[in-house]
């Protein structure tokens, strides 16, 4: 029986294979892996960018395939940054957290924050081989960030990110948030992420003060 490279390739992306694991599954089916594909950009529904714009409080946006924000809220802008006027790498999660002085700041423990997204976000590196926008963002985290480039060789497991966040922002001072993170149903590489201002530390509050200023 004959199976064409592109049903081949669907199964990939659906057992999210990295490129290890890809190779057998082309020769099982009697044939040559074709070159990985580079990864397309992703964009929201109009739906979900209405979801997000509804948390009021409550920063939210929305991850892609490459961790970086493809759509967010007011709250996300006034908290983490104006995503608009961001450069592709400083949309990306990864780079953020490593390049960023404004996230070392925000982050009341950066290193701990630092090594479990780290962990997380080179787990899902495999799944995507030959990208090259990838490939540039590793090379360029090599050498901006001395961090990364002691931490690359590890392989470090962690447990999932704790879900009480607490935030040390320049103007709004001490944040607390709970957070929530879920996949898109019918775009499952999209991660929806919000964070729950908390009344401790009188967070909505602040964020609401922010928003007006």
């Amino acid at each position: 029986m004959n199976v064409s490279t592109q049903v081949l390739e669907s199964l990939v992306q659906a057992l999210r294979l990295n490129a290890d694991e890809r190779a057998p599954l082309f020769f099982l089916a009697r044939q040559q892996p074709p070159p990985a594909r580079a990864m397309e950009p992703e964009t929201v529904s109009p739906a979900l960018q209405l979801f997000l714009d509804h948390q009021g409080l409550s920063p939210a946006f929305v991850t892609g395939r490459r961790w970086d924000v493809v759509a967010w809220n007011e709250a996300a802008r006034v908290v983490f940054g104006d995503y608009e006027q961001m450069s592709a790498h400083e949309r990306t999660s990864i780079w953020r957290m490593f390049t960023s002085p404004m996230y070392r700041q925000l982050l009341v423990d950066w290193e701990g924050h630092a090594r479990r997204l780290f962990a997380q976000w080179r787990a899902t590196c495999g799944r995507y081989p030959g990208d090259p926008w990838l490939t540039e963002l590793i090379q360029d985290l090599m050498i901006a960030s001395p961090e990364f480039r002691a931490w690359w060789p590890d392989h470090e497991v962690l447990s999932a990110s704790e879900d009480h966040k607490i935030f040390k922002h320049p103007q709004g001072g001490s944040l607390v948030f709970e957070l929530v993170t879920f996949q898109v149903f019918d775009a499952p590489d999209l991660t929806v992420t919000v964070y729950i201002p908390l009344d401790e530390a009188d967070t909505p509050a602040k964020i609401s003060q922010l928003l007006s200023s």
